[in-house]
């Protein structure tokens, strides 16, 4: 059986700078000019040395900017070609806005001969360039410029056909198995009308299952391939396919040669496609921009009206990265639907299978799809959730998998096997349900809910992420295989359902909205005015409105196709009830300061019970609830409540780690010795060493270890697993486990060529010093010691030197991930050299809250040069990154000098020149964003800085200018 094994491609550190994830990449402040620090600190030291090692002294670079598009009204948008136009024009606006002053540099180095090769771009807003060493510094003290950094060299898939071309189905199995063939038949609709695309490795245009959907074919043997096929590389006028997995997804989406191959879920769909697999760095962004605005064979002329419906993307990397989330999160803004495949590290263990989505599948803004057989058993390759990033389920669905046949080029056919497989049923089908309803278009949101609701469920005897197999949705399956006629069911001659839910006569926002018919129940939401908007199938549905433990019902709310309902909700006010208790440990009594929360309740507060005494108070709307008290240095325990009463919950200790760093009072000592004399490890990318001996016994997690292994990616392992990638979160039943993890990264040695790793045994101190270690593929050098001393157990993290731990992870887990210490996540702890953390073996109440750093936190303008007079908009974005939650969190903001308020989200008003937000004791990993507005005055800068705090003492402070043109500049030509 081969499995297409999702790349690295995507996933290195220039796109981890590039693509700005909101709430976890900190804005640099805009000023006139960079120090001489900051301009360095830019600058990947890999890039300098390039120029100082070519022929011509120049260096390949990509120069990524500060501003970035704000797409959060384009969802509002009904019309198609408006929406996205508005999409195109606020990212290709943020890029004109904060390009020309930078490019007009790169111009006049061009005119110098120090620079060539220039080319821009929108998605991300990031000019790639080849520039000497002067003219790379020169930019660097922009302030518009984040960072400038090397382009990396990308990997491409390697399909293998599993077996020899099988003899055709009437119908191929898998498209039979989703019931595409009864939608065919029930609703005369076969993805007529909608356009499907794939960012691949091409696709053979001309063959027989394709050509006859290619959008570029008008007929009479003539074709153009203006707006329908873009090869970034400029190699190919014609789609072509030059490996063969693009072609075999393509086949699977609309395939069809009106004969014996029907191997497509939409026949009548047309496609377009852009090679964007993987030549370079370039050439993917130029693939994605082309999906939002297809462009004519040079790249020019873009019309965001011609993008498709619909985009399959095929390809990943080891999951936990949301690098790529914002430019899947443009498609959605544009309403293109992103499906991923889910990735193909699964297995059908718990301790090795569970908690391996591949990115960007696992992103936010992403559709995952897992791999089913012909029997709905999942494949055995099929990654597992739960989703590292939200810790919800995942993958979404399942679809088939596994032997799938379909078109390779050559106009042959071949059985492959992957997820890659399965998620192009899912974008075939999402094209179906477009064609059964039309005014699904561009509705994201409601097509994943009814993909998901309506799937078939499956269960499994694997457990993963705490969820049971046999639960629905579970880390297995998802929702269950995908059942694209029962979808179509619940849409068909669709009207809308609309109203306003009230509770005690308010309109409330987060109310959970359901409506049933079929025996299937979708659900939706309701906005910040308690408003909700849904489209639904003719028919007689069920509803019910619920928050917070009320509820309200209506029965046989009727709806007509074209036509709209109007259904209100109003529940009396919320009455609610107390419940008081301690929470001590179970044996000896001693008070434990824990959090206590609701459990998957995301608008019910936690609270902390008190220092000293144990004791907690937490006030819950009427209902049955089911509490959780949760402690680094405790198992976690549980207890149902549906009225007020004391309820003391006990907790038994577990084996942990309390951690400080040299920050702290009582924390480690930075003491660096080089070791650089010590035994060298010359490893290769994704690679471990053999068994290495302690000086003595090291009891990790209270388990005895003598011997250890040393793995390029940043951290050290115990145990007879073998790991080959690091995981950016800590603890996580994904794997790497039973890690000592340091930077956790994809770093390269490349075999000594880009840094070397070190060991040697001084005393009862085995130390591992990572010796310049680039990242992967090449640039940001790291040198960082991990120490195990096996006289106390303790575990000793040194920065000598750091450039790039932006997206690196440290902390401990225990074999399972069940159980660990975050220490920072995407740099929360804000690394520098000269750090040093100290992890000591602990449990019970000896083990510290304090160890996770979490509170992460953005400012950004929303538009920038602005001209005096007119309105500011900045956006503070902030998130807790770990798993501790947060106590007492309070967000404030300073007005800019010169500028005059106008109003801020919630309603608050500033005090002495400050807005204040207070957002009170926030579960781990909640996420949110407030706004204010202010006028301009005459500049030249309005910068705001932003911080917020918590109880726990964590601080995290943002900042964010805007350059202010005085009104006729701005008119002649600076917008």
């Amino acid at each position: 059986m081969n499995t297409i094994v999702p790349t690295k491609t995507f996933f290195r550190p220039w796109l981890s700078a590039l693509a700005v994830c909101a709430g976890l990449v900190l804005l640099p402040v805009a000023a006139n000019a960079a120090s001489p620090m900051a301009t360095s600190a830019k600058v990947d030291p890999s890039v300098l040395q390039a120029a100082a090692a070519a022929p011509d002294g120049k260096a390949s670079v990509l120069v990524k900017l500060n501003d970035q598009a704000d797409l959060s009204a384009a969802s509002k948008i009904s019309d198609w070609n408006a929406r996205g136009w508005a999409v195109y024009n606020a990212l290709h606006g943020a890029a004109e806005r904060a390009q020309p002053e930078v490019m007009a540099r790169i111009e006049l180095a061009r005119g110098q001969g120090k620079a060539a090769e220039i080319k821009s771009f929108w998605i991300v807003n990031v000019i790639s360039l080849r520039a000497d060493r002067e003219t790379i510094l020169e930019l660097a003290s922009d302030s518009k410029v984040a960072a400038i950094l090397p382009p990396l060299k990308l990997e491409r898939p390697n399909p293998k056909v599993e077996a020899p071309s099988a003899v055709p189905q009437a119908i191929e199995w898998g498209i039979t198995k989703i019931r595409a063939p009864d939608v065919w038949t029930t609703y005369g609709v076969n993805g007529g009308g909608v356009v499907l695309a794939n960012v691949d490795t091409g696709v053979q245009y001309n063959h027989p299952a394709l050509v006859n959907q290619y959008r570029g074919n008008l007929g009479g043997g003539v074709f153009n391939h203006n707006y329908n096929w873009y090869d970034p590389t400029g190699a190919t006028t014609v789609p072509t396919d030059d490996n063969g997995h693009g072609s075999h997804t393509m086949g699977t989406e609309v395939g069809s040669d009106g004969g014996a191959n029907q191997i497509g879920v939409a026949p009548g769909a047309k496609w377009i496609a852009a090679y964007g697999c993987c030549p370079s760095n370039d050439a993917l962004l130029e693939a994605q921009q082309f999906m939002l605005a297809p462009t004519d064979l040079l790249g020019n002329n873009p019309n965001p009206a011609l993008r498709p419906q619909v985009v399959n993307q095929s390809w990943g990397g080891p999951g936990g990265s949301e690098i790529f989330d914002a430019v899947i999160a443009s498609f959605r803004a544009s309403g293109i639907f992103p499906s991923f495949s889910a990735g193909n590290n699964g297995a059908a263990t718990a301790i090795t299978g569970c908690g391996r989505l591949g990115s960007p599948g696992d992103n936010p803004s992403a559709f995952s799809v897992g791999a089913t057989d012909i029997n709905d058993l999942i494949a055995s390759f099929s990654s597992r959730g739960p989703n590292p990033i939200t810790g919800k389920t995942g993958p979404e669905v399942s679809a088939p998998g596994v032997t799938v046949r379909s078109s390779t080029p050559g106009n042959a056919y071949a059985n492959l096997s992957g997820t890659s497989m399965a998620s192009p049923h899912v974008a075939g089908a999402v094209a179906l349900l477009i064609s059964v309803e039309p005014q699904l278009k561009g509705q994201i949101d409601q097509i994943e809910e009814i993909l998901r609701k309506t799937a078939v469920p499956l269960t499994s005897t694997q457990a993963c992420g705490g969820v049971a197999g046999s639960q629905i949705p579970n880390n297995v399956f998802g929702w269950g295989r995908m059942d694209i006629k029962a979808a179509a069911d619940v849409i068909y001659h669709a009207g809308t359902i609309q109203g306003t839910v009230t509770l005690g006569g308010t309109p409330t926002a987060g109310v959970t909205v359901s409506f049933s018919m079929l025996g299937k129940t979708l659900t939706t939401t309701t906005d910040a005015s308690g408003a909700y908007k849904v489209l639904a199938g003719a028919g007689s549905w069920a509803m019910t409105a619920a928050y917070n433990g009320q509820s309200a019902s209506a029965l046989g709310v009727p709806v007509t196709q074209n036509n709209t309902t109007t259904q209100n909700f109003a529940m009396p006010a919320a009455t609610s009830y107390a419940v008081t208790g301690t929470v001590t440990q179970a044996v000896t009594g001693e008070a434990i300061r824990a959090l206590v929360m609701v459990a998957n309740q995301d608008t019910l507060p936690p609270v902390w019970s008190v220092v000293g005494t144990g004791a907690y108070n937490i006030t819950l709307p009427t209902g049955t609830w089911t509490l959780v008290a949760s402690h680094p240095g405790y198992q976690s325990v549980s207890q149902v409540v549906s009225a007020g009463g004391t309820f003391n919950l006990q907790m038994t200790p577990v084996q942990n780690y309390t951690c400080l760093d040299n920050t702290d009072v009582g924390g480690p000592v930075y003491n660096w010795t080089d070791i650089t004399d010590g035994t060298a490890f010359p490893l290769d990318d994704d690679a471990s060493s053999a068994n290495q001996t302690l000086p003595g016994t090291f009891n990790y997690f209270g388990t005895p270890s003598t011997t250890v292994r040393i793995n390029s990616n940043g951290f050290l392992y115990f145990g007879t697993t073998t790991f080959n990638t690091a995981h950016m979160y800590l603890p996580f039943e994904g794997q790497p486990n039973n890690d000592v993890m340091a930077l956790g990264e994809d770093m390269n040695p490349a075999l000594g060529t880009q840094g070397t790793i070190y060991a040697k045994t001084i005393g009862t101190k085995f130390i591992v010093q990572y010796h310049q270690v680039q990242h992967w593929a090449s640039g940001f050098p790291e040198t960082f010691q991990i120490i195990l001393d096996t006289a106390t157990s303790q575990i000793t993290y040194l920065y000598n030197t750091l450039n790039n731990p932006e997206f690196t992870t440290a902390g401990v887990e225990n074999s399972t991930g069940s159980v660990g210490q975050i220490y920072s996540f995407r740099n929360s702890a804000n690394l520098v050299a000269g750090r040093a953390v100290q992890f000591s073996p602990a449990s019970g109440n000896l083990v510290n809250w304090g160890c996770d750093h979490a509170l992460l936190l953005t400012a950004a303008d929303i538009q920038d040069p602005v001209p005096s007079g007119s309105t500011i908009t900045y956006k503070l974005r902030w998130n807790l990154a770990g798993f501790g939650g947060s106590p007492q969190a309070v967000l404030t903001a300073i007005l800019p000098v010169g500028t005059t308020f106008v109003s801020a989200s919630g309603g608050i008003t500033p005090s002495g020149g400050a807005l204040t937000w207070n957002l009170g004791d926030q579960r781990p990993k909640a996420r949110g964003e407030a706004w204010f507005t202010v006028t301009a005055g005459n500049g030249p800068l309005a910068t705001t800085s932003a911080t917020i705090t918590d109880a726990a003492g964590e601080t995290r402070s943002a900042t964010q200018s805007t350059t202010i043109i005085p009104d006729l500049i701005f008119a002649n030509g600076f917008n």
